[in-house]
């Protein structure tokens, strides 16, 4: 073989010649040499003639055909197999009959089959020249690996209360968070979104309800291995499978353990040619819920009954009114200021592309992903952009050593308005609905004061709040096989460095707004009033150190499976932060700080440091695979308690026996192919407390003292002061953790049953001791571990796969029942017994108890009643039987915002590249508090609110007469304002196409899906009539609610 060079090079690179040419030539052909470990003799001459010469075989390759077919277990063909030969990157696929053909070099190759949702098989040559290969389902086999607390089980074996959600059922939801995606799909996870504000939408979890009224909730998230890192911003793309540890299964993480913990796994490089993968999304935001306010005439009808009730006169003259309501008047329109606010869509779009291969010695993932979310506040700047870039590099180093290097970095960009939402919604709802957006000379609207416009003050004519984070996360780690010391021994270990700094730019200014006199038809700007030019920066630095490094232990002895390891590991963070301010910026053209006064300015400043250190091991036995045990501890020390109470021991043991590998039960038991019996308990903690309780702490406070004397104005004078009592024997909270359980599969494990009842008993809760010091000394003291809580439940899962022909189709169903309350809280003697919290949920209710509503003024001079009580105020009971009616009536009830239960259902089926899958996710046992007119005096009633109030006309209304937030017999927590907020959503649903795969095979494209789904796409429940999400916490309402999401994409495979 002979190629020339016939590239025209200047003179002054002419020689020498073969050299240059060689990198233009030879190396490409070299690799190929190499990748078929062929030797080649090389010539280059002078004159870049380059002879490639490759010597006589002693063993000529004698080339192999290989046929075969690839089905199920039901023996259905596997249209698109990938079918390829180990060690290399060539191969073919499966066609629609399962049929394939590939050529070998010799009858010592291995065939590698795999394909999406089954297990990999791998079939050696040897004298086949037909291969016929039956691959098994993940979902049904029982030796899947499980990741669980630093290491991984198979399936079968797993002995604690463990649930799992795989990189692809995260994929099907549109949310940009991936914590919205697991809601419905596992038992014993609460998920509850607030909020779909953008890059703010992240999901609220809890692992088996509610445990702790005095330390953190959340559970502890770890990705890759690594504490800390962020859920919601991880690219979904990225994410292999999804671990929740609900039981003593998460006692290995010991103090951070008690409120459960979710571990996740990235997507690592696979042996053979590269894959490169792309998924993009377009989608639209819309708002799910949203309470309807009254029009112009409704709203001065509702405010003159309510003058009228307080014994004021009227300020709208009917005639005025009439105007309004015959709506044929230009000059009299009403606003909806909450149509003024937001619009109907918003744009989301999400793009993601991933390679990912490698041989057997090296294996890579690499991906990236690029994600913009707009806000459906209309007129606004309101954005959240994120770029995300990931290697995950594995490679051999020798037979023994393998190494890792994983890097994952990340770029955020918010922008916020200036005016905080909450405002800019409490603006809405307080305006005046007849006043116009914009007069009719094209002017802003000064709003009901100081130019409080909520158009405008969702605009950037206000300034604009920009805040950027850059995040990234290396970790190098290693495995070393120990063979030549101990069979089964390795070590291995990682060192992670996480850094993140977020810099936050806000700028004010202030906006030209106009009140209008009709009168004189003149306009006065209200601009002096809206703000001042300032600017603040804020800079933050984060870094985290994580260094981990375990000795284990896995080896088999005839009936008896081991497998163990201790480990050591220390976790070290430091944060910083800076702060500047400063006003009366020379221009709103230079948003600089050296631009501004040195009047009021402020700089300053802060730090604080944390640290973990762990001594941990497990321990894992099998007899004949059928009795498990398990035993696990960690000895942790936490920087947030004093040096002779930081370190705690943390044990748990599990049980497990698989009755079903019995003799007597194999034999008189047909139709069950796994039946496993489980128990486990452990004692498990939780840190997540205020730093630094344990030391006396002190505000440094700057006071303005002033002088008249040498013409000085004033001069500020740094003081100390006492901020908090310190407590010298302060620790963490501790929970008896208890579990029994058993899974089950049925029907050749197509049917898969979970069920497991839990008992959590939490101590050491800080609370204050508020029985120990009467309340007329004004003293309190500082919190002590003294509270206890118990909770108790069940949680269980059902699930189907079946295939029929060329039918596929899953269902499944999760429950949870959760009942917490509290054990002991140091409660006051002065509080009534029915106001206390003992024997109560965390978070129930204290809420006056009401009859409904008076109707007539004989109910309320028979009846004890506040002063001014009327017919159609709230008719509420008195509980101490006093004759009065005070906060001394209410009353503690049993409910709560925390849903006690929780539910899922999974569904899936294809046919022919045909896909539907959705996801439903529902709430019970849960009561949520509205009060509609809590936010203002001025606030313009719910449309429900006014149609059903009370009036002379309508006494057997549903809702009290017209009243506002300064009412005291109405705007109060009551029951009469607690509202069932149970629903069922359909959470994800997703329907896609998989084109056959010999449609783009010319152009090398292996698959190509086109989708189209959708997020929230509807709730049933009793919550919708007063337009307030279910989920929220918020008792107004007033907030940016979740968001229903319609999404269309494309995924691609090359």
């Amino acid at each position: 073989m002979k190629l020339k060079s016939k590239a025209k090079l200047p003179l002054w690179l002419q020689f020498p010649k073969p050299l240059l040419a060689l990198p233009l030539t030879a190396l490409s052909i070299l690799a190929v040499c190499r990748q078929a470990n062929a030797k080649y003799t090389i010539k280059a001459s002078m004159n870049t003639e380059l002879e490639i010469r490759r010597p006589a075989l002693d063993n000529p390759i004698n080339i192999i055909n290989i046929k075969g077919k690839v089905t199920d277990e039901k023996g259905l063909p596997l249209p698109g197999v990938s079918v390829r030969i180990k060690g290399t990157t060539g191969g073919t696929q499966t066609d629609t009959n399962g049929n394939y053909t590939i050529s070998v070099p010799n009858d010592q190759a291995t065939l590698v089959f795999s394909y999406v949702g089954y297990n990999i098989h791998e079939q050696q040559v040897g004298n086949s020249t037909s291969i016929n290969v039956v691959l098994t389902s993940k979902n049904s086999d029982l030796s899947e690996v499980v990741v669980v607390g630093y290491g991984t089980q198979k399936k079968g074996d797993v002995v604690g209360a463990v649930s799992t959600v795989k990189g692809e059922a995260v994929l099907q939801n549109a949310s940009p968070s991936v914590s919205n995606s697991l809601a419905g799909r596992v038992p014993g996870l609460i998920v509850s979104n607030r909020s779909g504000e953008p890059g703010a939408d992240g999901a609220n979890l809890l692992i088996r309800g509610l445990n702790s009224f005095g330390g953190g909730t959340s559970p502890l998230v770890v990705v890759d291995g690594i504490p800390d890192r962020d859920l919601n911003r991880l690219n979904p793309d990225d994410i292999e499978n999804v671990t929740i540890l609900k039981d003593a299964s998460a006692a290995i993480y010991g103090v951070r353990s008690a409120n459960g913990v979710i571990l996740i796994t990235t997507k690592r490089g696979k042996t053979g040619k590269a894959a490169i993968h792309y998924d993009g999304s377009y989608s639209i935001q819309q708002l799910t819920k949203f309470t309807h306010r009254v029009n112009a005439w409704e709203y001065m009808t509702y405010f003159n009954e309510l003058n009228l009730n307080q014994g004021n006169t009227a300020p709208y003259a009917q005639s005025e009114i009439d105007k309004y309501k015959a709506g044929n008047d230009p000059n009299y329109t009403s606003t909806d200021w909450m149509d003024a606010v937001f619009r109907k869509n918003a744009p989301l779009n999400n793009h993601s592309l991933s390679v990912q291969g490698g041989g057997e010695q090296v294996k890579y993932y690499f991906s990236a992903q690029t994600l913009d979310q707009q806000s459906n506040l209309r007129n606004s700047d309101q954005r959240f952009k994120q770029f995300n870039i990931r290697s995950n590099i594995d490679a051999n180093i020798s037979p023994n050593l393998k190494v890792n290097l994983d890097i994952a970095a990340r770029k955020e960009n918010k922008n916020n308005p200036v005016v905080s939402l909450g405002q800019t919604l409490h603006e809405a709802v307080s305006m005046y609905p007849f006043l116009p957006v914009y007069w009719p000379n094209g002017s802003a609207n000064a709003g009901v004061s100081n130019g409080r416009n909520p158009a405008i003050m969702t605009s950037s004519l206000p300034g604009y709040d920009r805040t950027n984070y850059y995040t990234v996360n290396p970790t190098l780690g290693f495995d070393l096989k120990l063979p030549y010391l101990v069979k089964g021994l390795s070590l291995n270990g990682y060192a992670a460095f996480d850094y993140k700094y977020v810099e936050r730019k806000t700028f004010r200014q202030p906006w030209d707004a106009y009140t209008y006199d009709a009168t004189s038809n003149t306009y006065s700007n209200q601009r002096s009033s809206t703000s001042i030019l300032s600017l603040a920066q804020d800079a933050q630095l984060t870094n985290q150190n994580t260094y981990f490094l375990k000795l284990a232990y896995d080896q088999k002895f005839g009936d008896h499976s081991i497998n163990a390891f201790a480990g050591v590991e220390q976790t070290t963070s430091n944060w910083n932060d800076t702060y500047a301010y400063r006003r009366d910026l020379l221009s709103n053209q230079l948003d600089q700080l050296f631009t501004g006064s040195t009047v009021d300015q402020n700089a300053t400043g802060s730090a604080s440091q944390d640290g973990r250190e762990s001594y941990l091991g497990r321990a894992s036995y099998a007899f004949k695979n059928k009795y498990l045990a398990e035993a696990s501890f960690r000895h942790n020390g936490s920087f947030n308690f004093p040096t002779d109470k930081r370190w705690g021991l943390f044990p748990a043991i599990s049980l497990g026996w698989k009755i079903s590998e019995e003799a007597f039960f194999k034999d008189n038991i047909k139709g069950v192919d796994q039946l496993k019996f489980r128990a486990s308990w452990g004692l498990m903690g939780n840190d997540a407390v205020a730093q630094y309780l344990y030391v006396t702490r002190y505000q440094l406070v700057n006071n303005p003292i002033y002088y008249t004397y040498f013409g000085e104005n004033y001069t500020e004078v740094k003081n100390l002061y006492l901020s908090a009592t310190p407590n010298p024997n302060i620790t963490w909270e501790k929970q008896d953790t208890r579990n029994i359980g058993f899974d089950a599969a049925f029907l050749s494990n197509r049917l898969n049953v979970t069920f497991d009842a839990f008992r959590f008993l939490r101590r050491d809760i800080l609370a204050q001791r508020n029985a120990s010091v009467p309340q007329y000394t004004g003293l309190s003291l500082p919190p002590e571990n003294i509270g206890k809580s118990l909770n108790r439940g069940i949680d269980f899962s059902i699930n189907y796969n079946e295939t029929k022909n060329n039918f596929r189709y899953n269902f499944g169903a999760n429950f949870t029942y959760t009942k917490s309350k509290i054990i002991f809280r140091d409660e006051s003697p002065n509080i009534p017994e029915w106001q206390k919290s003992t024997g109560y949920a965390i978070d129930s209710w204290l809420v006056y108890q009401t009859k409904g509503i008076y109707h007539t003024q004989t109910e309320v001079d028979n009846s004890p009643h506040m002063s001014g009580a009327k017919p159609g105020d709230l008719w509420l009971i008195d509980k101490s039987g006093d004759g009065n009616i005070t906060s001394d009536d209410m009353v503690r009830v049993p409910e709560s915002a925390t849903p006690k239960i929780m539910y899922g259902l999974v569904m899936g089926a294809e046919y022919k590249g045909v896909a539907l899958n959705m996801v439903w996710s529902g709430q019970a046992m849960a009561k949520q508090m509205i009060l509609p007119q809590s936010q203002g005096s001025l606030v313009a009633p719910p449309q429900y609110l006014y149609d059903g109030r009370w009036t002379p006309e309508n006494p057997n209304a549903e809702y009290p007469r017209a009243f506002n937030s300064t009412d005291p017999r109405n705007s109060i927590s009551a029951d009469f304002w607690l509202r069932n907020a149970a629903f069922l959503r359909l959470k994800t649903v997703e329907i896609s196409y998989s084109l056959p795969t010999h449609t783009f095979e010319k152009y090398g494209i292996g698959a190509v899906k086109v989708f189209a789904g959708a997020t929230n796409m509807f709730t049933f429940g009793s919550m919708k009539k007063y337009g307030v999400d279910p989920e929220t916490n918020n008792i107004t309402g007033i907030n940016y609610p979740q968001t229903r999401i319609f999404r269309f994409g494309l995924n691609v495979n090359l």
